[in-house]
C-alpha cells in the first residue's frame, strides 16, 4: 500500500479537523472521501489502495464530531459547516498537489455533503461520485417526530440520540459487519441539529439538483436498506450533466465499497472517470 500522511487542520469554528492522505509516487489526479454518519476515514484505506494503483492521489477527512476530529459525537451546528470544512480540505489539497483534477467520493451522509457541495462549489472540482446519499431516508419519521425535530432544533439542537443504523444493513460480509460493530471510532449518535440539516439538504438535492451540470455519478446498492434510493434516483435525474451515470449494484447493501461487489463498484468507477474528457489520456 502507499504511504498514509495523517495531518489536522483547524476550521473556521476553531475545530481540529483530522485527515488522511494516501499518495502514489506518480498521481494523475486527486480524489477526496467524505465518509458516512458515524463512521470515519480509516475504513476507506482499502479504496485509497485501489485507486493509488490506478494513479491517484486520495485524500480523506474525519468529518467534525467523528473519527479523529474535535466536536460533539454525531453533532454540527448546520449541514453546511461540513460543506465548509469540505472546501477548505479541498483548497488546501489543490494548493499541495496542483495542477491535477479534483475528484469527489462522498457516501451515505458523505454523499448528502457531496450533493451539496456541487450545488454551493461545483466550479472548484471536476467530477464527483455519489453513493447511496439520503436524499430521502428508508423509514420516514412519524409528523410527531419531525414536529418535536423542529421545536428542539431551536430549544436543545446538541442533544444526540441513537442513530438507529443496525450494522448488518451495511454489507453482507460479517467480517465487515463486525469490525464496525468493535471499531472505537465509530459511533451511534446524531444529534437533533444535524438529523434536521440531513432532512433539509435532502430536500434542497430534490429541488436545485438541475443546477448541477459537472460529470456526476450515482452508485446504489439494489438492498439498500437505509437510504429512499427512489428520492436519491430522483434528484440524480434532474442533474444537468450531460457526463452522468447512475449504476445500481443489485446484490448490495448500504456500503458497496464493503460489500462482495466492492470490485466491480471501484471497476465501474474507475472505467466511467476514464471515459471522461478530462482522463482519455491518462
Amino acid at each position: 500500500m502507499s504511504r498514509c500522511r495523517e495531518s489536522l487542520f483547524t476550521n473556521k469554528a476553531g475545530l481540529k479537523i483530522y485527515t488522511q492522505a494516501w499518495l502514489p509516487e506518480e498521481y494523475s489526479a486527486n480524489l477526496i472521501i467524505a465518509h458516512g454518519l458515524g463512521e470515519h476515514s480509516g475504513r476507506y484505506a482499502h479504496m485509497a489502495d485501489y485507486f493509488n494503483q490506478k494513479g491517484l492521489a486520495v485524500f480523506a477527512l474525519d468529518h467534525q464530531g467523528h473519527g479523529k476530529s474535535g466536536g460533539k459525537r454525531g453533532h454540527v451546528p448546520k449541514f453546511d459547516d461540513f460543506v465548509e470544512d469540505l472546501e477548505q480540505f479541498r483548497r488546501q489539497t489543490q494548493e499541495a498537489h496542483p495542477d491535477k483534477p479534483t475528484i469527489l467520493f462522498g457516501h451515505s451522509m458523505g454523499a448528502l455533503i457531496a450533493f451539496v457541495y456541487l450545488l454551493q462549489y461545483q466550479q472548484n472540482i471536476d467530477a464527483a461520485i455519489l453513493s447511496a446519499p439520503p436524499v430521502g431516508i428508508k423509514i420516514e419519521p412519524p409528523a410527531w417526530q419531525k414536529m418535536l425535530v423542529g421545536i428542539l432544533k431551536s430549544l436543545a439542537p446538541s442533544l444526540t440520540l441513537n442513530n438507529d443504523i443496525d450494522a448488518a444493513w451495511l454489507s453482507h460480509d460479517q467480517a465487515i459487519v463486525d469490525a464496525y460493530r468493535n471499531d472505537p471510532l465509530v459511533h451511534p449518535k446524531i444529534s437533533v441539529a444535524l438529523f434536521a440539516g440531513m432532512l433539509q439538504s435532502g430536500a434542497r438535492c430534490l429541488e436545485e439538483s438541475a443546477t448541477i451540470t459537472k460529470p456526476t455519478m450515482l452508485v446504489v446498492g439494489g438492498e439498500d436498506q437505509i437510504i429512499d434510493a427512489e428520492a436519491a434516483h430522483r434528484a440524480f435525474d434532474k442533474i444537468s450533466s450531460a457526463q452522468k451515470k447512475e449504476i445500481i449494484f443489485k446484490g448490495s447493501y448500504h456500503e458497496i465499497h464493503n460489500d462482495f461487489d466492492k470490485l466491480k463498484e471501484f471497476d465501474a468507477i474507475w472505467e466511467w472517470l476514464r471515459s471522461l474528457p478530462l482522463f482519455s489520456k491518462s
